[in-house]
């Protein structure tokens, strides 16, 4: 059977390093959203909890209530008002005026301010009016943030965002000590803002996700960074075969063998999430041993016959040789595979 092997002692000393640089472990947020990055959300809880995290941000409602247990807030950034209140522990990210007024009363909520990224919050102009309406209206503000989009890039972008947030927090702050509301958390760094920082952050906490996973996408011209990668995807046999000289093997027969040769079907496929790779390239797995032909929906195919072989230890090359994100491939992983924590 596939499974995912989690490595802890990965995960807890890249949880370290993202403290250190926070300024202590109870200002690092740990985005454990989207089935935490394709790691396995309880799982994850669970270790975070372990460390010592106490905050954390998932997708959606129903994740938040998986892991209401092991933090003691939780911060949902991409779901939609409820029709009642929820636990004590939950708050939602709130992304426009209108998103505001669906709330019920007495709805934890963290108000999200648009600095340039230009895809969710309010803009500079209504901090004001969406203060006093949280004011108005019983809502609990326990945060404002924002969300930089350029933190990876070798440009001036998140200086220049930096100092709207810088201002945005200016005019949130005089207008909340106005209307007599509580001061709220501030955030804004992610996982790049975070470990681009030099002398600590200037908020009350960062939310860090990919670099907890062991990644960062950052220029190189701008820094390098001792993350390292926390998990592992491996398959196990289903069959093996001997490939005669000039036999094609699977769809399209697109791999033809140069001579006989002893190959093996192994249990992953894009159906479990791993991109469906067409066969005419040089798509190899961690031991250097290429997939021949097309990726199935359930299967692939490598030379050799051993029971267990591990596709990426470092989703990395992978990322590259499909030209996107390790984001884009951890995610994909379906939440069906088995996943365990190497001790």
């Amino acid at each position: 059977m596939s499974k995912i092997l989690i490595d802890k002692e990965a995960y807890f000393h890249n949880l370290a390093l993202l403290s250190k640089k926070a300024g202590g472990v109870d200002r690092l947020m740990a985005v454990i959203k989207d089935n935490a990055y394709g790691h396995g959300l309880e799982l994850m809880a669970g270790l975070a909890s372990e460390f010592g995290i106490k905050l954390a941000a998932v997708k959606n409602l129903q994740e938040a209530l998986h892991v209401e247990n092991y933090f003691d807030e939780i911060l949902i950034l991409a779901d939609h008002p409820p029709s009642t209140s929820v636990g004590d522990k939950i708050s939602f990210a709130v992304h426009s005026l209108e998103f505001l007024k669906s709330f019920p009363v007495k709805s934890n909520i963290h108000l999200n301010i648009d600095t340039g990224m230009h895809r969710n919050g309010v803009s500079m102009s209504e901090i004001e009016n969406a203060l006093k309406f949280i004011k108005d209206t019983g809502l609990n503000l326990k945060g404002i943030f924002t969300h930089f989009r350029s933190a990876d890039d070798f440009n001036g972008e998140l200086f220049w965002q930096q100092e709207n947030w810088k201002e945005a927090k200016k005019i949130a702050k005089q207008s909340i000590k106005s209307l007599g509301l509580s001061m709220p958390k501030f955030h804004s760094c992610n996982s790049s803002a975070l470990l681009r920082a030099k002398n600590g952050i200037k908020d009350d906490f960062a939310r860090c996700g990919i670099a907890t996973y062991g990644y960062t996408h950052i220029d190189k011209n701008i820094a390098t960074f001792n993350l390292k990668p926390v998990l592992s995807l491996y398959a196990h046999r289903l069959s093996t075969r001997v490939l005669k000289k000039d036999q094609k093997v699977g769809y399209g027969g697109v791999y033809k063998a140069c001579e006989d040769m002893c190959i093996s079907t192994y249990d992953i496929g894009y159906g479990d999430g791993f991109f469906r790779y067409d066969g005419k390239g040089d798509l190899k797995i961690s031991n250097g041993q290429k997939i021949l032909g097309r990726v199935s929906m359930d299967s692939f195919c490598i030379e050799g016959e051993k029971d267990e072989v591990c596709l990426f230890d470092d989703v990395s090359e992978f990322s590259e040789y499909f030209g996107t994100i390790t984001y884009e491939i951890l995610t994909k992983l379906m939440p069906w595979i088995q996943r365990e924590v190497n001790l």
